[in-house]
């Protein structure tokens, strides 16, 4: 396999990570003089308030109900991406597929955190917030804890994969946020296509020149076109599973430990 074939395999292990998250930026962890130089630069309702990133229509309102739609997916989505990861084990020598999975691995850790970031000091950062988005970070924040520990159960051996204690911030800012912003630029002008994983994507096609103009102006935040509903009993299927924490092996199955 050669080198476009493997940044292509990459790539789309990494989009996943992207697809449909809710953050926010607190304003007041931000350095006075940094946020004077970025004030112009950010859009308006872009801090201190609760967005949702899509991987292909840029940020949007987060709206409760909307997301809860696509958040109920996100399990199947990372299933997926296993079953594209034990694919590919199979195709590939053991040297190229180690190298991208531990790549991949390194970006589960980091997003894993932070949304665990995100859900620990969700009340600190935002007054008023009701039941219901408590309880989405919180099934947010659990799912991508499952996908790291199913990872790690699935690929490494016990205790081989060695935990990161912590992120120094300069690491952060020169790592990972240059990383996180080139991949939303190059997700955003991408034509939503069935990908090799099956990674599920919005039906409408935007061009890209119409996404370049939306992105360059300056207007505030809206609301993202919602994707089909789901059925009352998948919901509650999905938030039992998510609440009483039951584990899934690296098949999807649920165990007995």
């Amino acid at each position: 396999m050669n080198q476009s074939t493997l940044d292509t395999f990459y790539n789309e292990l990494v989009k996943t990570l992207f697809h449909d998250v809710i953050f926010y930026i607190p304003s007041e962890i931000i350095p006075t003089d940094v946020l004077k130089n970025l004030e112009s630069k950010i859009p308006p309702h872009f801090l201190d308030e609760i967005s949702l990133l899509d991987v292909y229509y840029g940020i949007g309102e987060f709206d409760l109900t909307e997301f809860n739609e696509r958040l109920i997916k996100k399990p199947k989505l990372f299933e997926d991406t296993i079953f594209y990861l034990l694919e590919k084990q199979k195709e590939l020598n053991a040297s190229a597929f180690n190298y991208i999975l531990n790549k991949y691995m390194d970006k589960v850790e980091f997003y894993s955190a932070i949304v665990n970031w995100l859900n620990i000091n969700l009340k600190t950062f935002n007054r008023n917030l009701d039941f219901g988005t408590i309880g989405i970070f919180e099934i947010q924040n659990e799912i991508y804890k499952t996908h790291f520990i199913e990872l790690i159960n699935c690929f490494y051996r016990e205790n081989e994969y060695p935990l990161k204690q912590y992120y120094d911030l300069s690491e952060i800012i020169k790592i990972y946020i240059p990383d996180l912003i080139s991949r939303i630029d190059q997700y955003n002008l991408e034509v939503p296509i069935e990908s090799t994983n099956k990674v599920s994507k919005p039906d409408k096609k935007i061009d890209a020149d119409t996404i370049k103009t939306e992105k360059s102006s300056n207007k505030p935040k809206k609301s993202i076109k919602k994707e089909p509903l789901i059925s009352e009993k998948e919901a509650e299927n999905f938030l039992l599973t998510n609440v009483f924490n039951i584990k899934l092996n690296c098949n999807g199955k649920e165990t007995t430990n």
